[in-house]
């Protein structure tokens, strides 16, 4: 061991004149290493990632109206903007406007058109992300739409919040930034688009909200999420697997979801039946299996040619054809039924849509599905 000797030149004090002055030149080089980090070449400022911030409404932007007694989507994007002077720090935003409604009213025509929005931001080569704001209520399909239908390497971060915009304890502006945060790192590209509260990170395909009214909303399914991210950074464990990209212009928006309970009849799969329909996803019980009227309507909607989906109802794991009565996963798909796999029902009624605006053929339906 080194013994710091507390005489130098004969002086006591100067020992702790020079490690002042240590400390100094230590303090100082750190920032100026900073400012060279922060720099390029000739030593001027880096500019900073642009990032856009697509406003679509919901809970992190609502406030209370007392005409009404309640709250409902009226903070504008430039508003939950202002509200986080951090986000300057990050990068260069920008905002647009694309609606302004609660999730649970948000139409597919609305989400879709937010694919097309999101595609001529991103076309920018200087943009290097975007983060879109949305009610939690149906943010999952929101972000699962976009997933498969947009095709572009950048990031793409889906955020919301479960109190009101104008509630002191919000937590709309650090999920906010924390988007921001994930849509500016490098590290974000070619991962599909991705759904961020409360610190964690989840695919689209594999999000999930768990809690009503839980800060930590959001779950995913069998995957679990793929990255966390705080004030120190974004770090990634996972990169998405079975993303699937189906380029249209259009989605199919008749595609109905049943899910079969204890002792439910054939009622609601003989009104899809009869209204011809798209198509239909049926939500069974266990490996997605079904009772006798669920198996009968089932059967009788594929005769007339309506693409019949089996989901589990179950929080996770994929149907599986180890039953063999009649309404088990194989005696449905024996007549032309397609498996879910591990995707929930939600979202393999989005997939439908967008599938069946590409093509109607059931083996490549199947095979769709089988890739996701």
């Amino acid at each position: 061991m080194v013994k710091l000797r507390t005489r130098v030149y004969g002086s006591p004090l100067l020992f702790p004149v020079f490690v002042f002055l240590y400390i100094c030149c230590c303090g100082f080089l750190t920032i100026r290493n900073e400012k060279v980090r922060a720099c390029g070449p000739g030593g001027r400022p880096m500019p900073k990632p642009i990032v856009w911030i697509v406003g679509t409404g919901g809970t992190i932007a609502s406030r209370y109206d007392p005409k009404i007694g309640g709250v409902v989507a009226a903070a504008s994007t430039e508003e939950l903007i202002a509200a986080v002077p951090e986000l300057r720090d990050i990068a260069e935003i920008h905002a647009v406007e694309h609606s302004k409604v609660n999730s649970p009213c948000i139409d597919t025509a609305t989400v879709f058109a937010l694919r097309d929005t999101l595609r001529k931001l991103l076309a920018d080569e200087k943009v290097a992300g975007a983060v879109v704001t949305h009610g939690t209520a149906t943010l999952e399909e929101t972000a699962y739409m976009i997933d498969i239908t947009l095709g572009a390497s950048k990031p793409v971060v889906v955020t919301g919040s479960q109190r009101d915009f104008d509630e002191k304890d919000s937590d709309g502006p650090r999920n906010l930034l924390y988007a921001v945060k994930i849509a500016a790192d490098p590290a974000s590209v070619e991962r599909g688009v991705l759904v961020a509260l409360g610190g964690e990170i989840h695919s689209a395909r594999e999000a999930v909200k768990s809690h009503t009214y839980s800060i930590n909303a959001f779950t995913s399914r069998d995957a679990g999420r793929i990255g966390m991210v705080s004030k120190e950074g974004v770090i990634y464990f996972s990169r998405p697997e079975r993303r699937v990209h189906l380029e249209v212009d259009h989605v199919k928006t008749n595609v109905q979801f049943v899910v079969m309970t204890q002792g439910s009849n054939d009622l609601l799969l003989r009104a899809c039946i009869q209204n011809r329909v798209d198509g239909i996803v049926v939500d069974g019980v266990g490996a997605g299996n079904l009772n006798l009227p669920f198996y009968h309507g089932v059967c009788d909607a594929l005769r007339e040619g309506i693409p019949v989906v089996i989901s589990s109802r179950h929080l996770a794991g994929p149907p599986h054809p180890s039953k063999g009565y009649p309404g088990s996963l194989r005696s449905v798909v024996e007549h032309g039924a397609i498996s879910a796999g591990y995707l929930s029902g939600v979202k393999a009624r989005i997939l439908l849509m967008v599938a069946l605006a590409h093509t109607r053929h059931r083996e490549e339906l199947r095979d769709i599905f089988a890739r996701a």
